[in-house]
C-alpha cells in the first residue's frame, strides 16, 4: 500500500507542479474543480472508522479497493493531461522525502506492531494517507520548503556572478499583462541583425526561470540579453530586476490579468512599473506603449519613448496600415524616417509588438533595411496566432497560449476576416480575472457570435458566462456547442471540417483548471 501511495502522488504531484507549487493555489483547486473526489474520499473515510471496529476483514477489502482505484485514477489523469509532469530535480527531491517517510513508517509498524488490533490500526492508517493524498504531498511540500529556498538561493547567488562577469553585456526587460513573449521573440530577431543575443525562451518569466536562462545559456560573447518578465503578485519584477539590473525596459500593456493574486488593477499597474523604477533609477531608457490607458496615465511625468498604433504626436507609430488573412504591412515612423514593412504575422496587437521592438532596435543603432528584412522574417510564436494546416484540408490558428481578453478579442477578429470559409472557434473561456471574470468572457462571447459560424466552448460550468454571451446576440444557437474536455470538442470539429474551413484554438488551459 505504501507503494501504491508513493505512485499515486505522481497524479497529485502534477497537479502541485501546475500550480507553481503554492499549497494554497492546490488546495483551492482540490475544493473546487476536483470536489467530487474529495466528497468520495470522505465518504470512504467514514466507511473505513466504521469499519476499524466491526471487521478487519472488511476494512482490508477497502483498503485494497481503494488503492486501487488511486492507482487507476492516477493513470488515467496522467493519459488525459495536456501538460504533462515534468520530473524536475524538485519534483525528484519530494519523491524522496516520500520514499523516506515511507521507510520510516514500514519500518516502525514492524517494530512496535504485535497483535492484530494495533496492525488494523496500521491499515487503517494506511487507508487514510491514501484518501488524504493531496494533503500528504501538501506536507511533503512544506517540508522541503527549506531546502528549496536554499537551494534557490545557491542559483540566484550563481547568476549573480555570470551577471557580473559581464559588464558590457546590455540588459532589456519585457513586462506587461499581455505581449511581452511576442514582443520577446520580436525584439530578439530584429537585435539578430546586429548583435549577438540571448533571450529567455518559450514562457520563462519568472525569477528562477531567468536564472536558470543566465546558468544554462548566456554566454560569454552575448552583447544583448533580452529578459521577459512576469509577475502573479507585487514585487516579483522587482526581485527579476534586482538580479538582471535592466539598462533598457519594455511595458507592453497593463490589463485585468491575475486578479485572483494582484486583487487590484491597481497593484498590477505598480507591478509592471517596478521595472521602469529599475531602469530610470540606473539612468536607463523605458519604451511606454501610449495606446494603454493605464500605462499613458502612469508614465505621463516619465521620461522615455512613446509608441503607438495611430497616434502621430508619439516618438514611434504606424501609418497605413493594410491587413489581409495572411499578414499584414504598415509604415514604422519616427525622428523622420518612415520604414514599410511587411510581416506574416497576424492580429493588430502584433503592430504594436513590432513598434515597441522597432523603437528599441533603433535606439540601438539598426538601420532601416535591417528593421525591414528582420519583420519580413518574422515567424508566429508558438501557440499565438499561429497559422498551420489542420484535418481534411482545413486551416487552423493556434492561439492556444493567449489569456487575455483583448488579445483573445483580436483573435476571434482574425477568425472572423476569413469571410467566405466556415470559422469555427473551440474556447474554454478566460481565468485569473477575479470579480471581472464573468464580464470579460460575457464579452468574449458577443464577440464570438459576432465574427463565427460555429462556436464550440469546453467545460460546461466554466463556459456558462461565454455561453450566455453568445445566446445575447442573434447567433444561431444550434451551432453553439458545449463539451466537456478539449478532447471532446477536438473530435467534434474534426467530423465538421473540410478544406473550406478555419479552426481558431484560443486559449488550451491546463488541467488545473479544465473544469
Amino acid at each position: 500500500m505504501l507503494v501504491t501511495l508513493l505512485f499515486t502522488m505522481t497524479k497529485q504531484l502534477h497537479l502541485l507542479q501546475l500550480n507553481s507549487y503554492f499549497n494554497k493555489r492546490f488546495l483551492e483547486y482540490l475544493f473546487t474543480a476536483d470536489y467530487k473526489n474529495a466528497v468520495l474520499a470522505l465518504a470512504v473515510f467514514s466507511v473505513s472508522l466504521v469499519l476499524i471496529f466491526v471487521s478487519p476483514l472488511g476494512l482490508f477489502i477497502l483498503v485494497t479497493v481503494t488503492g486501487i482505484f488511486r492507482i487507476l485514477s492516477t493513470i488515467r489523469h496522467m493519459k488525459k493531461a495536456k501538460k504533462k509532469i515534468s520530473y524536475t530535480a524538485r519534483i525528484k527531491r519530494m519523491y524522496g522525502t516520500a520514499l523516506t517517510l515511507s521507510a520510516l513508517s514500514l519500518t516502525a509498524a514492524k517494530l512496535f506492531l504485535y497483535d492484530d488490533l494495533q496492525l488494523m490500526l496500521y491499515c487503517f492508517a494506511v487507508s487514510l494517507a491514501l484518501i488524504a493524498s493531496p494533503f500528504f504531498t501538501m506536507a511533503i511540500n512544506l517540508i522541503n520548503t527549506p531546502v528549496e529556498k536554499a537551494i534557490a538561493q545557491y542559483y540566484i547567488s550563481d547568476a549573480k556572478k555570470i551577471l557580473r562577469s559581464m559588464p558590457g553585456m546590455k540588459v532589456i526587460g519585457i513586462t506587461g499583462s499581455y505581449g511581452k513573449t511576442s514582443t520577446k521573440y520580436i525584439l530578439g530577431r530584429l537585435l539578430l541583425e546586429k548583435y549577438n543575443v540571448t533571450f529567455t525562451p518559450e514562457s520563462y518569466n519568472t525569477l528562477m526561470g531567468v536564472v536558470r536562462t543566465v546558468r544554462e545559456r548566456l554566454k560569454s560573447g552575448t552583447q544583448v540579453f533580452v529578459v521577459e518578465m512576469g509577475a502573479k503578485k507585487p514585487g516579483d519584477i522587482k526581485e527579476i530586476c534586482d538580479l538582471v539590473k535592466p539598462d533598457m525596459g519594455i511595458i507592453t500593456s497593463v490589463g485585468p490579468q491575475h486578479l485572483n493574486t494582484f486583487k487590484s488593477v491597481e497593484n498590477i499597474i505598480k507591478t509592471k512599473f517596478e521595472l521602469s523604477d529599475a531602469v530610470i533609477a540606473k539612468g536607463g531608457l523605458m519604451f511606454f506603449n501610449h495606446d494603454n490607458a493605464y500605462i499613458k496615465e502612469k508614465a505621463k511625468d516619465l521620461s522615455g519613448v512613446r509608441f503607438s498604433q495611430n497616434n502621430p504626436s508619439c516618438d514611434v507609430h504606424a501609418e497605413n496600415i493594410a491587413f489581409g488573412r495572411f499578414g499584414l504591412s504598415f509604415d514604422i515612423c519616427t525622428k523622420g524616417r518612415r520604414i514599410s514593412v511587411t510581416t506574416k504575422l497576424l492580429g493588430n496587437h502584433n503592430i504594436l509588438n513590432i513598434l515597441a521592438a522597432a523603437a528599441v532596435g533603433i535606439e540601438l543603432g539598426l538601420k532601416d533595411i535591417d528593421i525591414k528584412f528582420a519583420v519580413s522574417q518574422l515567424t508566429a510564436v508558438p501557440h499565438r496566432l499561429e497559422m498551420k494546416p489542420f484535418t481534411n484540408g482545413s486551416l487552423l490558428i493556434d492561439d492556444a497560449y493567449n489569456a487575455n481578453p483583448e488579445g483573445s478579442a483580436e483573435a476571434v477578429k482574425v477568425l472572423g476576416s476569413f469571410s467566405g470559409m466556415k470559422r469555427i472557434i473551440i474556447t474554454p473561456g478566460l481565468v485569473e480575472l477575479g470579480e471581472k471574470e464573468y464580464e470579460c468572457n460575457f464579452n468574449l462571447g458577443r464577440i464570438c457570435a459576432d465574427h463565427c459560424d460555429i462556436i464550440i466552448l469546453v467545460g460546461a460550468k466554466r463556459s456558462v458566462p461565454l455561453a450566455e454571451g453568445v445566446k445575447s446576440g442573434n447567433f444561431t444557437e444550434e451551432n453553439l456547442h458545449v463539451m466537456e474536455t478539449f478532447q471532446d470538442a477536438l473530435a467534434f470539429v474534426r467530423s465538421i471540417c473540410d478544406k473550406n474551413t478555419v479552426v481558431l484554438f484560443e486559449n488550451d488551459l491546463p488541467d488545473n483548471y479544465a473544469k
